[in-house]
């Protein structure tokens, strides 16, 4: 299962919900993952924060413990093909969430996210919520 940024910081937040999904994934042995976009939004958020030192062991505590997803050649691809269909379409959706939509479908993975509605309708992108 691939976890968007949304659950990342909604785990690094200690909201009862995630932590609640976060142990009944790791109740059914199932890998949670992270993906690049997720590292680089977390890094953007790092740079913006007030206290960028606090900020950064949490999300060092977080994702050392998650196996990690590249944005490659092939989840690019699939990724770009996803933006623009949003785009064609008249639907909004940054590029962040179309590449880790990119990588989920590539590798198979489930999506876990809170925003249901950055992901819906995308063709081999299963959605999951918490």
């Amino acid at each position: 299962m691939l976890a968007d940024t949304s659950f990342i910081i909604d785990l690094m937040l200690g909201d009862e919900a995630t932590l609640k999904k976060a142990r009944e994934i790791e109740a059914g042995n199932k890998p949670l993952m992270v993906s690049a976009p997720t590292v680089f939004e977390l890094y953007v958020g790092l740079s913006l924060n007030r206290r960028p030192e606090e900020e950064k062991r949490k999300i060092l505590e977080v994702l050392r413990s998650l196996p990690f997803l590249p944005l490659d050649y092939e989840s690019s691809k699939a990724g770009g093909l996803i933006y623009g269909d949003k785009q064609r379409s008249g639907s909004w959706m940054d590029p962040e969430d179309a590449m880790v939509a990119g990588i989920a479908k590539v590798n198979g993975k489930k999506l876990l996210t809170r925003n249901l509605r950055h992901f819906l309708g995308i063709e081999g992108v299963t959605v999951e919520t918490y």
